[in-house]
């Protein structure tokens, strides 16, 4: 049989043991036909499915460590997730943990933890319309619908604040592998959009826009967010501070990496941007930065604590890799595709290893996107 083209492949995403999960998609007769691959193949495609009609799958997805899935895809035109066992969740559907005529709107960024327990973004109407209301964090316990439960929604109190609609529920959320942490960024109903940004962790709020940093200028605005079994965090955003510096990476709510300074011999000049970050059970850290007038650059930190002093270059725009182990560069990188604009865009694994999509340029005009490992040890 000849083999099917693989026309994009998304975001990788890890289990405990280190298996690497992802979406992409095949050229299936002419036809694009989305896939989920896990470990060593491809284990889900949506032409698979028997009576309903699967289309479309987004970057964010999540594995198990028995081979369990999650990712979003389209339920005969209706935004849903799917898991191993079929359909999880489908909009227009009644909503899970809310008062009958409540249905659901959407549902999106799906992630796992290595139980096979998934969580996803959804979002509310009382009436049945099809605007969004409010926002909710499910999760279910087996990725089946009869174990559903609403994890936050838009309207809980928090620190004596009620978290806002429609949208208060933000997507930056991550879930700790044991499931004994959580770390999501919430918007709340400050009565003001100047103040209403804030980073959750395990029921209290840890920083809020506008508040001192400690370090001389107040929190502005946060994005990306990764916590581990230790409960031990990472987020990323700007300070109300100078523009040179605004840009920070903090480490258990304290700035431990700012725009201006230089890792590893690479200075995040005046405009630099965090584009992903990923801190694993051991306290090490990767994190990607777009640095302004320079090259994407991927870096790796053991002390995550320290992310300062310990960060060095993994992986950097115009770098040559080897891709069939011969020893040889074979291609040059043109992009890194991590970002945390769609969901996680890092994944560090316990194995050392790194996973991050790319382009590569093969010479030729040939080019290609592939997810990569980086083994910070051997690189």
């Amino acid at each position: 049989m000849a083999a099917t083209p693989v026309t994009s492949l998304n975001t990788p995403f890890t289990n405990a043991d280190g298996e690497v999960g992802l979406t992409g998609a095949l050229d299936n007769g002419g036809a694009s036909d989305s896939f989920v691959w896990f470990d060593t193949g491809i284990v889900w495609r949506n032409s698979s499915a028997v009576g309903v009609t699967l289309s479309g799958s987004e970057s964010t997805m999540g594995v198990g460590d028995m081979g369990q899935f999650i990712y979003s895809t389209a339920v005969d035109g209706n935004d849903a997730v799917w898991t191993q066992n079929g359909a999880l969740a489908i909009d227009s559907d009644p909503a899970p943990g809310f008062p009958g005529g409540t249905i659901t709107t959407f549902h999106s960024r799906p992630t796992m933890i290595p139980s096979g327990q998934a969580f996803w973004i959804s979002g509310f109407n009382a009436s049945g319309g099809t605007s969004t209301e409010g926002r909710m964090l499910y999760t279910s316990t087996d990725g089946t619908p009869a174990t559903i439960s609403v994890v936050l929604r838009s309207d809980d109190m928090i620190g004596g604040l009620a978290i806002d609609r429609p949208s208060g529920v933000d997507f930056d959320y991550q879930i700790s592998d044991n499931g004994a942490h959580h770390i999501q960024v919430l918007q709340m109903d400050t009565g003001s959009t100047t103040d209403d940004d804030h980073v959750y962790v395990d029921g209290a709020f840890v920083a809020r826009e506008t508040s001192p940093t400690g370090q001389g200028d107040g929190w502005d605005n946060f994005d990306s967010v990764s916590i581990n079994n230790s409960g031990d965090y990472l987020f990323s955003g700007d300070t109300d501070g100078a523009t040179t510096s605004d840009e920070f990476i903090a480490y258990n709510a304290t700035i431990a990496l700012r725009e201006g300074a230089t890792i590893g011999g690479v200075t995040l000049t005046n405009g630099s941007t965090v584009q992903a970050l990923s801190l694993d059970n051991l306290g090490q850290a990767v994190h990607s930065w777009l640095v302004s007038g320079g090259a994407e650059t991927l870096f790796f930190a053991p002390d995550a604590s320290d992310l300062l002093g310990t960060s060095i270059p993994l992986l950097q725009v115009g770098d040559t890799v080897d891709v069939d182990g011969d020893g040889t560069g074979d291609a040059t990188v043109t992009d890194l595709n991590a970002s945390g604009v769609i969901g996680p865009g890092l994944s560090l694994a316990e194995d050392q290893r790194v996973y991050v999509e790319v382009d590569l340029d093969f010479g030729a005009g040939a080019s290609r996107r592939s997810s990569r490992s980086v083994c910070p040890w051997t690189w």
